[in-house]
């Protein structure tokens, strides 16, 4: 026990209790921005939620009233429950996060009969963004830092039974354990930037922390994408379908965007596959889901070189074209732009 305990306080001394490292605190601070009572109880509660990770709301600009004209509605009735790097696991995990949450304020905040199960659902409407690279499972250790910070505790064997579905499970489950073991192993990277800044300070020319590093070489750097064969998306495949079947029970509407990235534009019989591939999983998974509608944003999609800022981000020319196309995929599910609503 002296051991472990002793284990234990040089853990959170090296952590600073848990807040050294920017994904840790872009979790928590993800979560703060919809976890507010406020935000669950009461008529004002957002009724429409954009979800995904930074390329599922960069271009619709939550922090301006274009998606809410385009809904007829107040800025305030559309939460931001993005979060940057979040792929399927890490979205489905905050999915689950806010169920549990949802079931606690009704529990504390309600009064009698307060633990009846909800009557109407969170959300009427709801929008998920995905990318095909995000099929592919990206095995950097944020994404287990994700899992392990949003993920309940009762929903932890459901996460380890998902795990199997990897191409390499063991790597998923041991940095799962180890990181709800240590604060000091979830985030290795920006430990080692936080002591080399407290320690050895800034380098040469203000370039904090990253002259003691071993200079690398440049690599070519092929276009960001995903093989998409049935082993590499076994595990996002079933990430993804277990999201919208939980969606269900916050919202009567999920809108599943498909998005667009530079490979889109690659004029070969590969890559051609794999987008035809990615279509028809994304179809199918919306067509086994009635309340599940499929937005195409890839078909006449942005695609030229010049309408990106990287392989994912669209610059401000590529966000004008895909809010055009976005525009015209509601107008025919007969969702008419509204003018006139209201900013706040």
């Amino acid at each position: 026990m002296p051991i472990l305990t002793l284990f234990w306080v040089a853990d959170r001394w090296l952590t600073d209790d848990g807040y050294v490292g920017w994904e840790r605190n872009t979790v928590r601070n993800s979560v703060h921005r919809w976890d507010k009572s406020r935000r669950w109880e009461g008529e004002r509660r957002p009724k429409f939620a954009v979800f995904g990770s930074s390329t599922s709301v960069d271009w619709l600009d939550l922090r301006k009233p274009y998606l809410a004209n385009l809904l007829g509605v107040r800025r305030g009735d559309i939460l931001d429950a993005h979060m940057n790097g979040c792929h399927q696991g890490c979205t489905w995990a905050e999915i689950r996060r806010m169920r549990q949450r949802q079931a606690l304020k009704r529990c504390y905040l309600r009064g009698k009969n307060q633990c009846d199960p909800p009557q109407e659902k969170r959300f009427e409407t709801v929008f998920f963004g995905t990318n095909l690279f995000q099929l592919c499972e990206n095995t950097h250790s944020k994404r287990s830092l994700q899992h392990t910070m949003l993920t309940p505790t009762a929903d932890i064997p459901a996460l380890m039974g998902m795990y199997l579905e990897a191409e390499e499970p063991l790597l998923h489950i041991g940095r799962f354990w180890g990181m709800k073991l240590s604060g000091a192993y979830a985030d290795t990277i920006a430990l080692r930037d936080y002591w080399g800044r407290k320690t050895i300070g800034k380098g040469p020319r203000g370039r904090e922390h990253l002259w003691y590093r071993r200079a690398r070489p440049k690599k070519e750097k092929s276009v960001l994408s995903c093989e998409y064969t049935p082993e590499s998306i076994a595990f996002k495949r079933r990430l993804t379908a277990g999201l919208l079947d939980d969606l269900h029970a916050l919202s009567d509407r999920v809108y599943l965007m498909l998005l667009p990235e530079r490979s889109l534009g690659l004029d070969d019989p590969e890559h051609k596959r794999r987008w035809a591939a990615h279509l028809a999983l994304h179809r199918t998974l919306a067509a086994e889901r009635e309340w599940v509608t499929l937005v195409d944003l890839v078909t006449d999609g942005v695609h030229a070189h010049g309408h990106f800022r990287d392989d994912i981000h669209l610059n401000a020319k590529g966000m004008k074209r895909q809010r055009a196309l976005f525009e015209r995929r509601l107008a025919e599910l007969g969702i008419e732009p509204k003018k006139g609503a209201k900013k706040k």
